[in-house]
């Protein structure tokens, strides 16, 4: 049976940090793949300061049993003291697509 597969959105302040955090939780098989885009403008209040910096947006592709322990992994890889961390399961997904996704992940 394949797993449900969810994914966890985040952004990252350099893209190079985006790269280097995907290879690791690919490689722990922590997420299945990452999608990286071109990079997002945020605006946000920090510590009573307004913000406007350049962020890399990524997301990763897990599944629901791999989801809680990829989201903790991504946070203490993050070099933000409270990075945006939001994933949702993926109600409809390709089936040939949930099993690759599945059977590339760590089996607990």
């Amino acid at each position: 049976m394949t797993d449900q597969p969810v994914l966890i959105y985040t952004l990252f302040g350099s893209k190079a940090e985006a790269r280097k955090v995907a290879k690791i939780l690919i490689t722990e098989k922590q997420v299945a793949c990452a999608n990286h885009f071109a990079p997002a403008l945020s605006q946000f209040v920090w510590e009573g300061k307004f913000c406007e910096e350049e962020e890399f947006p990524v997301l990763f592709k897990t599944s629901r049993g791999c989801a809680a322990i990829a989201m903790q992994r991504l946070k203490a890889l993050h070099s933000f003291d409270a990075p945006a961390i939001i994933s949702w399961s993926a109600d409809n997904c390709d089936p040939t697509y949930a099993k690759w996704l599945s059977d590339q992940l760590e089996k607990s």
